[in-house]
């Protein structure tokens, strides 16, 4: 860990005047800057700190006073680091970083339009998730804002209708898809077969989970994490768990933290072969699709024999699991993850064999390890560009610390990257549920929860099939949630999809490359 007396000088060296407290907490530490300290100092931290940017978001003090935090990831360290920038009654702009920081672009967005304040220079400022029906000067993320509050909507301002030139051809696309898929509009502009840009329109069913989450005791809470992303929710609930349990300052016994380890790495499994089924339906290879389908179902019906849920909600609680792993239950996940190994083998040579797959995959999607950093991308696609970053061994939670796995991290791009470091990661995962099972200890699956202290603070993660979400929560005076954040993978990966998209991609690419990205609009729609 580092040097809590050097890092404050590093500090000071950086910020100097603007620096006005340091606080070192449980894995992270929070420093409070003017505002004045944007952005060039902010830079120059990221700099001096080979610090990742994570997340940004804003929190109401009350009295017209406001925050907003810029969360960066030190690895090497194990550390987060809050940069807290306050604001007082009489100023709620900011310089706009957006320029320095091209993945601070949608975060500034809706800390302008859900809190108020204006991110001075920004250069395509406009509305991102509130509809265009929504009154001007009202806030929603104000404290003092309910979530049961009706608003009077008004008429939204007619959008300037732009005419595409001649030789050029706009596709629109949703937001209604077929099957299963969410809510989400592209237009893709075409020239000849190329695509030359596309615009993403998100956020049709934004649920503003996180405000609803205020005022909520903890025994719900589990409830509304686990619905932000539903294929998703052991890694959503878990993180909101750790987040409280680090709040309460309670030890959680050492069978729960393995046995978190193993229904994530459940999570990411069926996940992962899903992602695979959907990449072979876009390819056309309609073989593999049932193949991997087939697979994927045997670990919903896993779960489900493990836990009640086929998606793994209700399992998480503060404190614990709702229910323990039985010893005929070892057997059964361990007969399971024997058969998938085989099979999964089998299958990925297989694919690895088909040329009508591989041709669609390869230099189709090309996201360079430059964009992928710029527009903060993580998880799989981030390792597929060669972003050698996991939360599970960059900053442990669980059992991870104790289990030996291997990170998969590609430098060729593509969607065939994309797939095959999922490949991969699937067997990491058969890896780490066989260690589980043998390491397993015995004990508790649940320690009763302290009150929360009022106005305390703390942050959760973990790493999720499609990459780091986070998750931060503070106390308010009743032991209620003052604010929740929650930042899915999902919403840091749909920045860097348009990137990719236009360039040499011809029209029949897209449904490749959107598949190969594997994105939740639910996971944006938080």
């Amino acid at each position: 860990m580092m040097n809590s007396i050097r890092f404050r000088a590093r500090l000071e060296a950086i910020f100097a005047d603007n620096l006005r407290a340091t606080q070192f907490l449980l894995h992270e530490v929070v420093v409070d800057l003017l505002p004045t300290a944007l952005p060039q100092e902010v830079h120059a931290f990221a700099q001096e700190f080979q610090a990742t940017f994570v997340d940004m978001f804003g929190v109401d003090t009350g009295e017209g006073k406001t925050q907003f935090h810029l969360l960066f990831a030190l690895d090497d360290e194990h550390l987060w680091c809050h940069l807290r920038v306050h604001f007082d009654a009489t100023s709620h702009a900011f310089p706009s970083m957006t320029k320095e920081f091209p993945a601070l672009d949608w975060y500034e967005r809706v800390v302008w339009e859900e809190l108020g304040l204006l991110p001075q220079g920004h250069p395509f400022l406009h509305r991102l998730r509130l509809p265009t029906d929504w009154p001007e000067d009202v806030y929603p993320q104000h404290h003092l804002f309910l979530w049961s509050h009706q608003v009077e909507w008004v008429q939204p301002r007619p959008l300037a209708l732009e005419i595409a030139p001649v030789g050029v051809v706009d596709y629109p696309l949703g937001p209604v898809r077929s099957g299963v898929v969410e809510s989400g509009h592209y237009t893709l502009r075409t020239v000849g077969e190329e695509i030359v840009d596309m615009n993403l329109q998100l956020f049709y069913k934004y649920r503003a989970i996180e405000k609803r989450a205020e005022g909520l005791s903890i025994a719900f809470l589990p409830l509304l994490a686990e619905r932000i992303s539903g294929t998703s929710a052991f890694a959503h609930s878990l993180a909101l768990c750790q987040a409280l349990e680090r709040v309460a300052a309670i030890e959680i016994p050492a069978r729960v933290q393995f046995l978190r380890t193993l229904f994530a790495e459940l999570e990411r499994l069926y996940n992962h072969l899903g992602y695979q089924a959907d990449l072979c339906q876009a390819t056309g290879l309609v073989v593999g699709q049932a193949q991997f389908d087939i697979l994927k179902e045997r670990v919903l019906r896993l779960n489900a024999h493990l836990c009640g849920h086929r998606y793994l909600f209700g399992l998480n609680v503060p404190g614990g699991l709702s229910r323990d792993l039985h010893p005929e239950d070892k057997e059964a996940v361990a007969t399971c993850m024997s058969a998938l190994r085989r099979d999964i083998e089998m299958l990925r040579q297989l694919l690895l064999a088909s040329p009508s797959h591989l041709d669609r995959l390869e230099a189709t999607g090309i996201l360079s390890p430059d964009e992928a950093r710029a527009y903060g991308a993580v998880g799989p696609i981030g390792r597929a560009s060669g972003l050698d970053r996991d939360l599970r061994r960059d900053h442990p939670y669980a059992a991870y610390g104790q289990i030996d796995f291997d990170i998969p991290v590609l430098r060729e791009d593509d969607a065939f990257a994309r797939a095959r470091v999922r490949l991969e990661e699937t067997m990491q995962s058969l890896h780490i549920i066989e260690q589980v099972l043998e390491q397993l200890p015995d004990g508790a699956v649940r320690v009763p929860m302290r009150p929360l202290p009022p106005g305390a603070s703390a942050s959760g993660w973990v790493e999720s099939p499609r990459g780091e979400s986070l998750h931060w929560l503070q106390v308010g005076e009743d032991g209620t949630l003052h604010r929740y954040r929650v930042r899915p993978a999902s919403f840091a990966n749909w920045q860097a999809f348009p990137v990719v998209v236009p360039g040499h991609n011809i029209l029949t690419d897209f449904p490749v490359i959107e598949q190969s990205f594997g994105l939740s609009f639910a996971g944006a729609n938080g």
